[in-house]
């Protein structure tokens, strides 16, 4: 092979584009002269192409409506990138998750967005997929104080909704749709982080009303049919009930659908999630009075993204390797318009490609309010700051980074639907 053949061919495994860049001016000065498709390196219909992708998404099942909507928006990302996509559903069995994340290689599989049955099933996952190397995408669920600075490069990002600050505007509300007193009981998910995150935001907002009283906590599991079991014996239990707070909208619309056959039309329900079926339902500005929808869509789009970027070379800083994804309260005012914008329309209302860092490095979109997470704000009062990984160990570093991170995404927001 000779020279110029050698060079030829190492520019053409360099994935980022300034490191590129860099190597053909080099390459330049040394009086190597190259074609044009080499200095072009690896856009589309050049010389060389973009690293083959093949995303993986594996979640819980498609029974539960948030992932239904959830795989919608994976797919019209996948679309959109270009990029092969595979399917896969836990149902909550934690043994076939750890099975079916081994078997990614064997699929070519090189991206993987993953939410756990259980938070402490994250740094397995991570590392596997470190190992294989195969980027990874948390969603939901995560060890307090465990980030991806634990494991390495190709654990690119944690990414949740603001799960307290959606139970505290759901909780508000709901009791002020109650006037503010009565006994509201309270419908739990599986015991999770996010599952707390959104009991303590509704305990947030029962503090400010003095004649709320939390009763119940069982657990319906996220699942409709499980709430509607639970909802049986809680309207047995708590005859005099003002209210049903359901940590998310699956479980908001089991326990609505005992409450009609009871014919207890005057008890208010409220979810979380956001989902079509809920929205309609807060629309009619009956029994069910708010819900957040953390736009399920939207969130796997978006991880969906950031992988394909990392597999063509970007690396986010630290700050954005923790990140929260905007969400949005919906009343009975604004139920049907977000409905009709996330959910109504043939196709989905985000240009998923414009949110690319490597396909438009100057002016991608994010087309969503994304701002990071402070892991000792989001983590307060836990046990294990200690095992923080130590690049959050300068104070004013991390702070001048989290505040630069937070103004690029804003200054980078430029369209969407609910801009």
């Amino acid at each position: 092979m000779s020279r110029e053949e050698h060079i030829v061919r190492t520019v053409s495994q360099i994935q980022d584009p300034m490191s590129r860049r860099v190597f053909m001016q080099l390459a330049a000065a040394a009086g190597i002269s190259l074609p044009m498709g080499t200095a072009l390196g690896m856009r589309a219909n050049q010389a060389f192409a973009a690293p083959t992708g093949k995303a993986a998404t594996c979640v819980a099942t498609l029974a539960n409506d948030y992932w239904a909507a959830f795989i919608k928006g994976f797919k019209a990302t996948s679309s959109a990138l270009k990029i092969d996509q595979v399917e896969l559903y836990h149902d909550n069995d934690a043994a076939r998750e750890i099975s079916q994340v081994r078997g990614l290689p064997t699929q070519g599989v090189n991206m993987l967005i993953n939410t756990v049955v259980a938070a402490g099933e994250v740094p397995m996952i991570a590392k596997l997929c470190q190992e294989n190397s195969v980027y990874y995408s948390a969603i939901w669920e995560i060890p307090a104080w465990f980030t991806p600075s634990d494991v390495g490069d190709y654990f690119v990002s944690y990414m949740t909704a603001n799960s307290v600050e959606a139970g505290y505007q759901v909780g508000k509300e709901l009791f002020k749709s109650i006037g503010g007193e009565g006994e509201v009981v309270h419908i739990k998910g599986l015991a999770t982080p996010t599952d707390d995150a959104r009991t303590a935001g509704m305990m947030k907002a029962a503090a400010e009303f003095p004649g709320i009283k939390v009763v119940g906590g069982l657990r319906g599991d996220w699942v409709r049919e499980k709430a509607r079991t639970v909802m049986l014996s809680m309207v047995t239990a708590y005859p005099n009930m003002k209210a049903v707070f359901a940590q998310n909208d699956s479980m908001a619309l089991g326990a609505l659908s005992v409450l009609k056959e009871r014919n207890l039309t005057n008890v208010k329900i409220a979810g979380i999630d956001g989902l079509s079926e809920g929205l309609q339902e807060v629309a009619k500005g009956g029994q069910f009075v708010a819900t957040n929808t953390s736009l399920a869509p939207y969130q796997a789009g978006f991880a969906a993204v950031m992988l394909f970027d990392a597999l063509n070379g970007w690396k986010p800083t630290l700050a954005e390797r923790l990140l929260y994804t905007g969400s949005l309260t919906a009343t009975g005012e604004t139920a049907a318009s977000i409905d009709e914008k996330v959910y109504k329309g043939a196709e989905l209302p985000f240009d998923f490609a414009k949110m690319s860092r490597t396909l438009n490095p100057d002016n991608w979109d994010p087309q969503n309010n994304i701002y990071p997470i402070d892991p000792f704000t989001q983590w307060a009062g836990q046990e294990g700051q200690d095992k923080l990984n130590a690049a959050y160990g300068d104070a004013a570093k991390w702070k001048a980074e989290f505040d630069a991170v937070t103004k690029l995404y804003a200054d980078h927001y430029k369209s969407g639907p609910f801009k």
